[in-house]
Formats: structure tokens, C-alpha cells, sequence
């Protein structure tokens, strides 16, 4: 049989109404004419392949569409509950339809008319609508509501609510499975009752919009039109076809550039108006959003997540309005856009499972789908989603927002993400509080701004923007004792090793930053470098136990610049090994940095922002014994490296060097940390001088003609004295320790001269 394959120009991925009519169209013809059909999305528009071309497809909706039974009693304006209105006047047109195709709508109002509870339902809830006005009309009044009717109003809503669920569970065991299927796309069964899905409002109503009712309204004016206007609404809605009259009627959220309003058309204020059809097609691809029963009653899940790619909303990865945004959202939902043809079965199938896990549990906010497709938790052929939130605009109207797309591609690092869950669970929950402090809130928008970012794009820097954000809320966590305290968040654990390869760049700022985050103690009389950055339990030996400390808190980083921060932990930790007793200095560490990037440093071609952000984030992570080596260059490529900071570097080796004549310690001589901040670079380099030599080791001078005169006009180089002090912070290998001294001390002194 020849199949043909149709450009439906009219369905697109934006807005919603299209995507949802492309599917509508698919399951049409799959169920009433070709069951073979198949649909893929190509260059953003969809492509139906069946045994109808173009003008037979026209023909099957214009002669022999059959609508689907889509009915919702348990809402007051659906047209079964009051004998007057609009929606009333529907179900009786509805009664009375002498048209064959719409039998199965007949059939089912007659089946709803004998449901007795409904004659229960519309008495009570005239009670409670009642209670309510009276309520407002005295509270208008500035007068006080009777405890009396106040009580019989809990009353009334409570018996609402319960003949409610005993209406949907009624009609959802004993009606026909066509019936259930719009149920069960507007609702979720749970143990407390039903929840209602987000794409279709609040239980298939959106505000004073009645989708049911709309439908069904629709329907019978498609059926009236004369078999060529009719035509004519089929050709637009398919194919985007010009010269078809558009009909003023309500589209509610599901197309915001149709609703009209100020500016909607010419004049000031503009009405709704669409296409008819295209409002029923989108409710009959909308029924497709459906989720088996045994999967919402699983525990643990969340609300947004019991309906097919609907979670909760994140203002990350889009243009939204931010926190306030995303707080008042419905929730938002992701499409998925396929590249091959596939069955009504096969998209339906997707869609009820929701495909979209993390860690074995449902996702439940757009941060966790954009995790579950990077790793790997879509995995039907998806080529990539469409987003969509439901919010708050036009005053309290919500509208089907587009939130951008996303691309299917699997990063395998985002595995790591799972060492951070129970952290992150924690402290969103905390920054959820409405009385926690704003910058908590910022600290977590930022972590999952900056997750959702490396799962779209990827790459090594944006992936150690997750460890710096996620160094970032550490840091606000080091400054908010009370808060920490009262939700009971630890610090963020030693995260393993791997992280250093999914974050490392290459930039001389990565360097530094890891050489700095490795610095520690070996005789463990003193904290590691993080425990100079934040309040944090001291390192045992045979690993660490990160908890935050009571006492003996060594911290000195404050709210300054890099440099000066720098400094005050080189002087901090020198004071507290001297105080310990440590016999070397507490400067041992597990990476070094390079002469080349010091060299960068000294001369201030790095961002010291950068090197500040990555050493808070890299401090989460445990270093192996060994880190990664360092590039050892020859002693004519650090050439531009200041002779000072050689000089001085030899002082703060966190062990003896070897010479010829065998290790010589070198004692620290803290006076030059003064001397440097005051800026009097020569007189610190002058005591170096007379150390080194104490110490056995010669400097390239003669005490009798002076120190400055045997050395070339580059003898200290341009470097910021302050900034040479902070230098000295950042450990070099052993074999930089070579070339260093190759700078400054006299050749008999450096042939072998290292750190031991």
C-alpha cells in the first residue's frame, strides 16, 4: 500500500498548541484510519507518514473524525452540576446530536446522567458557593464572619472535596476506557486523593476556562460548518493555510500569542480568536499525557513527577523571571522531539513511562531531567525537548511560557552529581524556608544554574563552575552559623579524586588553585589549607573528618582580595607550626604549580577572581597523595620569573634542601612578611640573603660589594612586594626547587639542590 509522508506546517514545537496537535493528528489516524501511521519532528515542523496524502487527509477529518468522549463532572462549570449557562446548553446540544459521529458523546452523557451522586454534588456545592459569598459580602462589610456558618463552610468544603474523588473514582472504574483516558491526562490517583497535572490546568479547568466544555463546544460547531468552511478550518490548522476565518473563542494557556488582551490586535484591546479545530486537536493529543496507575502510586514521588516529563520549575537554562517566577509556577513540562518515525505505541509508551530518572528516582524539578538526559536516562531516540513553564502572567493568569530547548547528549561526569545529592536535598530544603536569608537561595540558584548549564553544553569549565558555585555555598555556609545550625547542614564531603579531571582546564588559575587547595600538615599537628577558609574539623591521619569545628578555628579568610588572604594564611599557618611544635613547616602539599604560572601570577596576567572561586571549590575534593606533576622548565624559560621571589621562596620550603653537602634546613625568618606589606622589597630580600648563607647555602653576591651591585637591573624584578608575599604561599616541585636556586645561589651550592 503506498504511504505518503505529509509536512504539517501548522504543527510546530511553539507553542504548545501546535506540539500537542501534531500528536493529536498522529493518534486520530493511527486509531480510526491507518494504524501503521508514524510522525517524526523534522527541521521543526512535524511529518506524518500514513495511506492518506494530503487532500485525503483533509477528507478523513471533515467526513470521518470522531471526537473523543472528553468530560469532566466533578468540575462546577462542566455543564452536568447547574441547568442554565453556556456549558449547560453544550450537554443538552449533546443530548439531542443526531450525528452518528458523535455517538460515543451521547453515550457517555447518558452514562454521567445516571451517576446519583452528582444530584448530592450540586446541592452541596450550592451550599458551600453560597457560604462563600456571604463570607466576601461581610468581609466587604468590614463585619465578622458567624463561627456557626464559618463551620458549616469547613463543612460544605470538606464534603465537596470527598464526593469529588468519590465521582472520579466512580467514573474512572466503571466508565469506558475512552472516558478514563481524559481523566487520567487531567488527574493523578495518589493515596491522599488526586493531584491534578499541570498541562491541563487544575483538573482540566484554567480559571474560568472549562477545557471539556470548550472541546465539546468546538466539536459541534466544526460538525455544523458546511462540509467547505469546514474544509477550510482543516487546511489551516494542518497546513497553515491562509483565508480561513478565525472565530473568537478562548485558547486559555495553551497559545499566549492567540488570547488577546491589550495590544493583541489593532485598537487597544483585542479578543481571542483561533482556529476552532486547532483547540480540539490539541485536547486530543493532550489525552495522550497519561501515566500508569502503579507508577503514581509509587512512594516517594513528587506531585509535579507522577505525570509524563512535568516537573517542578527552576529558573535555570532560560530567560524566566527568576525566583519569583519559578516559586508561582504550575510546574513546566518537557516535549520530546524525535528524528524518526515512530508509532503511536512507541510515542505513547514514552510518555507514559516519563522516562526521565535520576539516581532510580523519578526527576522532580527541570535541574534532574536535564541530569537523567545527560546521563543517559532518555534513551528512546529522543533527539531533544522543548521546555515549557506554566506561569503567572496577564495578572493571575498562567500561560504555557517557552523556556527554550534542550539537546539529548550524554556527559558522562554528571555521574559525580550523585556524590552531592544528599547535600544538595538538604540544602535545598534549607534555602526553601521562607525565612532563610537571601543569599542561601542565590548560593542554590547558582549550583543548579550552573548544572543544568554543563548538561546542555558540557565542557571542563562549565563543569568546574559547579565545584566553584558549589565552593561558593560552602563559603556562605562557613559565615551562617545559626543557619547551619538550625537545619542541621555538614559541610560538603571529601568529593573523590575524579572531580579534579572533570574540572581541570589547563589554566595556569586551575593550576595555582589546586596547588594551593592541596596544602596540609604531614605530622597533622595542623588543618589543612581549607581549615584556614572555613570553620571545618582538623585532618586526621589516614583521612579526613569534615565537620564543622568548635574551637581551635584557624580561619583568617575574610571578605578581602585573594592576595592579602593569601598572605594571612602563609603567616597563619607558620605561627601555628611554630606554636604546635612542628618540626617542618605546614606547607607540605599534594600538587605544585608551575614557574610559568607563577610567573603569570607575580606579574598579575591571571583573574585572581577565577584562582579565589576554584580554590574554595577545589578544597571540597581529596586530592591523591601524588596530584598531578607539574611542567618543569628549563631555567632560561622562567627567566622572567623575579629573582626575589627565588630568593625568598627558598626560606618556605616545607622541607630541608639537598646540596653537595647534605640537607640544610633553612629557618623562616618571619620579618620579611612585614618588610614585603610595607612595600620594602630590598631590606626582606637582604635578610634572605644572610639566612640562606647561615645556612650554608651562598647567594650569588658579595657581602662587601653589596648585594644590589652584583646582580643585573632585573635583580627584583616588577612584582608587587605584597603580591610576591602571597606568592609564597603556592607550592613548586622539587625539581622548580632546582631552578630557583640555579637564580640565585652560587653553582657550587645547586647541583643538587632540592626539597626533601
Amino acid at each position: 500500500m503506498t504511504t505518503y509522508e505529509t509536512v504539517l506546517k501548522g504543527c510546530t514545537p511553539e507553542p504548545l498548541m501546535n506540539y500537542l496537535k501534531a500528536l493529536g493528528i498522529l493518534r486520530l489516524v493511527a486509531e480510526q484510519r491507518d494504524p501503521n501511521a508514524q510522525g517524526c519532528w523534522r527541521e521543526g515542523t512535524f511529518v506524518l507518514r500514513s495511506v492518506l496524502d494530503e487532500q485525503a487527509l483533509v477528507g478523513f477529518f471533515s467526513d470521518d473524525y470522531r471526537p473523543s468522549p472528553v468530560f469532566a463532572p466533578w468540575n462546577g462549570d462542566s455543564g452536568f452540576l447547574t441547568d442554565v449557562g453556556t456549558s449547560f446548553e453544550t450537554i443538552n446540544r449533546i443530548r439531542e446530536l443526531p450525528n452518528t459521529r458523535g455517538d460515543i458523546l451521547k453515550t457517555t452523557v447518558n452514562q454521567i446522567d445516571q451517576v446519583d451522586i452528582l444530584k448530592r454534588f450540586k446541592e452541596v456545592r450550592e451550599k458551600e458557593k453560597y457560604l462563600r459569598k456571604d463570607k466576601e459580602k461581610l468581609k466587604n462589610q468590614k463585619k465578622t464572619f458567624p463561627e456557626d456558618k464559618a463551620e458549616d463552610l469547613r463543612e460544605a468544603a470538606k464534603v465537596v472535596k470527598e464526593i469529588k474523588n468519590t465521582i472520579l473514582g466512580n467514573v474512572r472504574n466503571s466508565f469506558p476506557d475512552e472516558v478514563v483516558q481524559w481523566i487520567d491526562a487531567c488527574l493523578s490517583l495518589t493515596a491522599d486523593g488526586f493531584l491534578s497535572a499541570p498541562l491541563l490546568g487544575v483538573g482540566g479547568l484554567d480559571g474560568r476556562l472549562e477545557f471539556s466544555t470548550n472541546f465539546l463546544s468546538n466539536v459541534l460547531d466544526f460538525f455544523d460548518l458546511a462540509s467547505r468552511e469546514r474544509c477550510s478550518w482543516i487546511e489551516n490548522a494542518l497546513y497553515a493555510s491562509d483565508g480561513m476565518r478565525l472565530i473568537p473563542t478562548s485558547i486559555g494557556q495553551f497559545a499566549p500569542g492567540r488570547i488577546g488582551g491589550p495590544n493583541g490586535t489593532q485598537g487597544f484591546e483585542g479578543s481571542s480568536s483561533v482556529n476552532p479545530l486547532d483547540f480540539i486537536l490539541m485536547i486530543e493529543g493532550a489525552m495522550l499525557f497519561t501515566g500508569s496507575v502503579s507508577r503514581k502510586l509509587c512512594s516517594g514521588s513528587a506531585s509535579k513527577s507522577l505525570f509524563p516529563f512535568t516537573v517542578y520549575s527552576a529558573a535555570v537554562g532560560c530567560s524566566m523571571g527568576g525566583l519569583k517566577d519559578s516559586k508561582e509556577a504550575r510546574g513546566e513540562v518537557w516535549l520530546p522531539l524525535w528524528s524518526r518515525f515512530a508509532r503511536i505505541e512507541e510515542i505513547s509508551q514514552i510518555l507514559k513511562e516519563g522516562r526521565a530518572e535520576l539516581g532510580g528516582k523519578q526527576a522532580s524539578s527541570s535541574v534532574d531531567v536535564a541530569r537523567s538526559i545527560a546521563s543517559l536516562g532518555v534513551d528512546r531516540g529522543i533527539q531533544s525537548f522543548v521546555r515549557f513553564g506554566f506561569l503567572k502572567r496577564n495578572g493571575k493568569a498562567f500561560l504555557a511560557t517557552p523556556l527554550g530547548s534542550f539537546n539529548v547528549h550524554a556527559r558522562s561526569e554528571t555521574g559525580l552529581l550523585l556524590e552531592i545529592d544528599p547535600w544538595l536535598n538538604r540544602f535545598r530544603r534549607a534555602s526553601a524556608d521562607e525565612n532563610a536569608p537571601p543569599r542561601f537561595g542565590s548560593a542554590l540558584r547558582r549550583i543548579e544554574s550552573a548544572i543544568f548549564d554543563y548538561c546542555q553544553y558540557g565542557g571542563a569549565r562549565r563543569f568546574s563552575e559547579i565545584l566553584c558555585s558549589l565552593g561558593q555555598a560552602e563559603r556562605e555556609l562557613s559565615a551562617g552559623e545559626k543557619f547551619r545550625n538550625e537545619k542541621g547542614i555538614r559541610p560538603i564531603g571529601n568529593l573523590s579524586p575524579e572531580w579534579l579531571h572533570a574540572v581541570s582546564d589547563n589554566s595556569p588559575e586551575f593550576e595555582m588553585a589546586l596547588a594551593l587547595s592541596g596544602i596540609y600538615d604531614p605530622e597533622f599537628k595542623v588543618g589543612s589549607l581549607r581549615s584556614n577558609l572555613e570553620p571545618v574539623g582538623v585532618e586526621r591521619r589516614g583521612g579526613a573528618f569534615v565537620n564543622w569545628a568548635e574551637k581551635d578555628r584557624a580561619v583568617v579568610w575574610k571578605s578581602t582580595n585573594l592576595i592579602t588572604n593569601m598572605v594571612a594564611v602563609l603567616e597563619r599557618r607558620i605561627l601555628d607550626g611554630k606554636r604546635k611544635g612542628c618540626e617542618r613547616l605546614p606547607l607540605a602539599f599534594r600538587s605544585s604549580a608551575s614557574l610559568e604560572a607563577i610567573s603569570r601570577f607575580l606579574s598579575g596576567d591571571t583573574d585572581d577572581g577565577r584562582i579565589e572561586e576554584l580554590l574554595w571549590g577545589l578544597t571540597l575534593v581529596k586530592q591523591p597523595s601524588i596530584g598531578p606533576s607539574s611542567r618543569h622548565l628549563p631555567a632560561q624559560a622562567v627567566d622572567p620569573l623575579p629573582r626575589s621571589f627565588a630568593l625568598l621562596k627558598l626560606l618556605l620550603l616545607p622541607g630541608p634542601i639537598r646540596s653537595p653537602a647534605g640537607p640544610v634546613s633553612v629557618r623562616m625568618e618571619p620579618r620579611v612578611f612585614p618588610l614585603l606589606r610595607a612595600g620594602r622589597l630590598d631590606e626582606a630580600c637582604a635578610i634572605a640573603s644572610r639566612r640562606l648563607r647561615a645556612s650554608g647555602l651562598v647567594p650569588m653576591t658579595a657581602e662587601r660589594e653589596g648585594f644590589r651591585k652584583t646582580m643585573s637591573e632585573r635583580t627584583w624584578g616588577d612584582a608587587d612586594p605584597l603580591r610576591l608575599a602571597a606568592a609564597l604561599l603556592i607550592p613548586v616541585s622539587e625539581g622548580d626547587v632546582t631552578a630557583l636556586g640555579r637564580l640565585v645561589l652560587r653553582p657550587t651550592a645547586i647541583s643538587k639542590t632540592t626539597a626533601v
